[in-house]
């Protein structure tokens, strides 16, 4: 509506005009050497007006004939790159959909036809991986360096061709050198953090963290947990060094390891590995008490036996009996939870207090049971056995029986599963990557019914192994849950169960 009044505005104002010219017609009259031209007004401005036209028609005709040859190369340059652009993403595609004769035949064209390194040099490199010509694809991405504007890129496609070869020694330096040029940048400073952590370089390690920090690029709580397993790692190789050396040696060394533990104690508390190595090394360096201190806070919150295994032998030379009140105090601190259970059972058993070591797994192995006892539990009834009345039968039954009952919780990982923690998945180079757990139920092990306990008395010839081929036939199989885990286990012997005719029949011999 408001474009046609503009156009009606227009005409009127024209029109008024060329009345307004009708009513005044005027003349115009020229004087030009010696000749006198005459004419009416209108038609001068009219004549004056072609003119104008005219000689403005010819100054755009000029122009553009002397701009032709630079429209020309122009119109070229813009056709070549649209036919550039669209190689290369035909190349791309070709790379997403896995032809590497298309890819490469497209990378050559773009490279031919576009002036975008970036661009053309990327598309070439992945057509030769595609194609599995790696020293070509390294080749593309060396000459990626040459560029400022590609050499982060180039830098990202060395890394990872070096990783693919196994080369971590190049994949190092490369993520060191993009991480240099970048340090804002995710994937660089995690390259560098787990290479360094893999071979086992704990001072680079601590010093990337403090960079990835700075640039925070990972959150406070998980850079704690890292600081945390990198100083735990540090000491503990400092604490195998200092074993190695004698005197003022050993001790110097000795304290140093054990204030890297007592620092990694301090950002991670609940850290079972960190307290268990700052428990020991203080008990070595004369802190016993705060060692204890240490363990018992941990205890509280979450008990492992590698806490319990330290809390044991932290007071040399000490007695039996009170190392059972000890292990008994500890225990107070989380009554219910397996690990204190059995805390309490070795130490009794260390002190030949069979009855308060069967007392402490009785909710296991008893009559009410209500939780299958773990291998660990067969095997300190089997001790506990032999040790009050000599019985092997019932030994041999509950290490057989610890064959395939639940394993204990261990460190595990991908591929890997040990009782010792590692800061780093031995198998795949993971850092901080093995969890507390207990490893999946295989075939052969017991069901959720509880069993009653094993007899106490001498086995029958016929069914049951004898102890020495129980006991290698748990370390055959221990040997191998150490391992990547099966997907399909061997069937293990059956559970012999309780022998109650045995039973009745030593039962007068033990009271007697």
């Amino acid at each position: 509506m408001l474009r046609a009044l503009y156009i009606f505005l227009i005409v009127a104002v024209l029109s008024g005009i060329a009345i307004w010219l009708a009513d005044n017609p005027g003349d115009l009259i020229m004087h030009w050497r010696g000749y006198e031209i005459r004419t009416s007004f209108v038609v001068g401005v009219g004549v004056m007006a072609l003119a104008a036209f005219l000689v403005l028609l010819a100054y755009r005709i000029i122009v553009s004939f002397i701009e032709t040859p630079a429209s020309v190369s122009a119109y070229l340059e813009k056709r070549r790159q649209q036919k550039g652009f669209l190689a290369l993403s035909r190349g791309m595609v070709a790379v997403a959909a896995g032809d590497a004769a298309d890819a490469k035949r497209y990378a050559a064209q773009a490279h031919k036809l576009l002036d975008a390194p970036p661009l053309t040099l990327l598309l070439a490199a992945q057509a030769a991986q595609l194609e599995g010509n790696e020293a070509a694809a390294t080749a593309y991405f060396e000459q990626m360096l040459a560029a400022p504007e590609t050499e982060f890129l180039g830098l990202r496609g060395l890394f990872i061709q070096a990783r693919r070869a196994g080369d971590r020694d190049g994949a190092l330096a490369h993520a060191r050198r993009a991480f240099n040029l970048r340090p804002q940048t995710p994937w660089a400073a995690q390259a560098v953090f787990e290479i360094e952590a893999a071979e086992e370089d704990w001072d680079a390690a601590l010093e990337t963290l403090d960079r990835v920090v700075s640039a925070k690029l990972i959150p406070r709580d998980e850079a704690r947990r890292r600081r945390a397993v990198l100083l735990t790692a540090r000491a503990m190789t400092a604490a195998e060094a200092a074993y190695g050396q004698v005197g003022e040696g050993r001790t110097s060394a000795l304290e140093k390891a054990t204030k890297l533990s007592l620092e990694a104690v301090s950002l991670e508390p609940k850290f079972p590995p960190a307290v268990a190595l700052a428990a020991r090394l203080c008990g070595e360096t004369g802190r016993a008490r705060k060692g204890m201190k240490l363990i018992e806070d941990a205890w509280s919150d979450a008990p492992h036996p590698d806490l319990a295994d330290v809390w044991l032998d932290m007071i040399e030379g000490e007695s039996g009996y009170d190392r059972a009140t000890r292990a008994r105090v500890l225990a107070s601190r989380n009554v219910d939870h397996i690990e204190s259970r059995i805390l309490v059972a070795r130490g009794a058993i260390g002190a030949r207090d069979w009855a308060a070591a069967r007392e402490a797994l009785v909710p296991y192995t008893g009559a009410e049971a209500k939780e299958v006892p773990t291998q660990c539990i067969c095997e300190l009834m089997a001790e506990i056995e032999e040790g009050e009345f000599g019985d092997r039968g019932a030994s041999r039954s509950w290490l057989t029986r610890a064959l395939h009952a639940p394993a204990d919780p261990q460190w595990t990982g991908t591929g890997y599963r040990s009782p010792r923690w590692s800061p780093v998945n031995p198998v795949t180079g993971e850092f901080d990557a093995l969890e507390w757990s207990a490893p999946l139920p295989m075939l052969g092990r017991e069901t959720a019914a509880v069993e009653p306990a094993p007899a106490k008395s001498t086995p029958e010839p016929a069914p049951v192994q004898s102890a020495e081929r129980s006991i290698a036939a748990r370390e055959e199989h221990k040997s191998t849950a150490a391992g990547e885990v099966l997907a399909f286990q061997p069937p293990l012997p059956d559970d012999p169960g309780p022998d109650e005719l045995a039973d009745d029949a030593h039962e007068g011999e033990r009271k007697w």
